[in-house]
């Protein structure tokens, strides 16, 4: 599956890639996201709680930043197994970032998601709806949380 769109930021590119890059606050927009530990500065270990239709499950999963062209481009290649439903994902993610108008910022993202095992079997249309709404609420918190900080909150 491939999943594509952008967000519109409304602070400066250099900000948003610095928010990316600090494991910490990238996790804090993850919806389900239990916890993550950095390994390296380009790679982190996580726990992720996800429901899929009537199947709910936790991904253990490492995340590799593979490319990275600041503040323009990063590559990131994840990898995880949740036991609870026999399920294995494997997803490579890019993120370009431009600046759009006077201290806004594009954020294009690009997924090409993998995923075998019963969480699979649910189908397409169902896996695609549970990504719209991750996705969706990753884009709020994230806006939330850089435009908040730009205005002080």
């Amino acid at each position: 599956m491939v999943f594509e769109g952008a967000i519109e930021v409304g602070v400066p590119a250099q900000k948003v890639w610095d928010f990316l890059m600090d494991i910490h606050q990238f996790a804090s927009c993850m919806p389900g996201l239990e916890k993550v530990t950095p390994l390296d500065d380009h790679t982190f270990d996580g726990i992720m709680s996800a429901a899929v239709g009537p199947i709910a499950g936790k991904f253990v999963f490492r995340a590799t930043i593979v490319e990275s062209t600041p503040p323009k481009e990063l590559v990131v290649r994840t990898e995880g197994q949740d036991s609870v439903t026999a399920s294995d994902l494997r997803a490579t993610v890019t993120l370009r970032l431009s600046q759009s108008l006077e201290g806004r910022t594009n954020l294009d993202y690009q997924a090409r998601v993998e995923i075998k095992g019963r969480l699979a079997i649910l189908g397409d249309m169902v896996l695609r709806a549970t990504a719209a709404l991750l996705l969706d609420e990753f884009a709020e918190r994230l806006r939330k949380r850089l435009e908040g900080d730009q205005r002080g909150l």
